[in-house]
């Protein structure tokens, strides 16, 4: 399997942390020696992996022009887990979990964005279709800010059976709609969610909205009638994290107190 480009800081840091994927080279800029490369040198070199010095040129071509940041790592691909490996994961893991389903979303910097929101609110699976949907890339890995690394992310041939598939484990199936009969502070946060988020302006499609148990609005001013996905998943997912940890906080003092 041919080796990817991987650039930036955060982005080839992460990797060397995860260890998740093979590194094979890092390229580091000759002018750089603050603590982050510092940092990133002393990891591979915990992994031995070699570590080449070369001029902002050379690195400018090796990430295509890319905000490489003085970095640049040839890295294999991400393992891709199997649908049934991710479902069989999700059976037997405790306590709340969240996925997080992405139809109709194509744009590279709102699956990003998603990416880092993702990891920042507790959730570790996210489901795309195989078909008309982003590619993970090194300008995903780059824009996420390395949290790609942290990600389990599956692709499924077919999104309604998927879901169908996790409601049948005890997941329940939100959608975000602007529409939706539930406003995402009334929420009442099941322990096992998949949050279904559609692309700006084309939505959830017909045949996945009908596999939704309900549908989550984010209220707003008059004048405006949506928000970048982005912006409303990372709402969304703030709303539950922050939900869920109060809950579990609240059971935790109880029990406590009940000793």
């Amino acid at each position: 399997m041919a080796d990817e480009k991987l650039y930036g800081i955060h982005p080839v840091l992460e990797a060397l942390q995860e260890e998740r994927r093979s590194i094979s080279r890092i390229f580091v800029s000759r002018q750089r020696r603050d603590p982050s490369v510092q940092r990133l040198l002393g990891l591979a070199a915990q992994r031995s992996i070699p570590v080449v010095e070369v001029d902002r040129a050379q690195l400018q071509q090796l990430s295509g022009n890319g905000t490489h940041q003085g970095v640049v790592a040839l890295v294999k691909p991400l393992p891709s887990p199997s649908w049934s490996e991710v479902l069989a994961s999700l059976k037997t893991t405790l306590g709340p979990q969240t996925v997080l389903c992405l139809d109709n979303v194509t744009d590279v910097g709102n699956f990003a964005a998603l990416i880092r929101s993702a990891a920042a609110f507790g959730v570790q699976t996210i489901l795309l279709p195989r078909h008309e949907a982003v590619s993970v890339t090194a300008t995903v890995a780059k824009r996420s800010a390395g949290a790609l690394e942290r990600m389990g992310i599956v692709r499924v041939g077919n999104l309604v059976q998927a879901l169908e598939a996790l409601k049948q484990d005890g997941f329940w199936v939100y959608g975000a709609d602007t529409q939706g009969t539930t406003a995402v502070a009334q929420m009442d946060w099941p322990e096992r969610l998949v949050l279904v988020l559609g692309a700006e302006g084309r939505g959830i499609r017909r045949l996945v909205r009908q596999y939704c148990d309900g549908f989550i609005r984010i209220p707003m001013h008059a004048a405006m009638n949506s928000l970048n996905v982005a912006t409303a998943g990372a709402i969304i997912l703030a709303y539950c994290w922050d939900c869920r940890t109060v809950s579990i906080s609240a059971q935790t003092l109880h029990e406590e107190r009940a000793r």
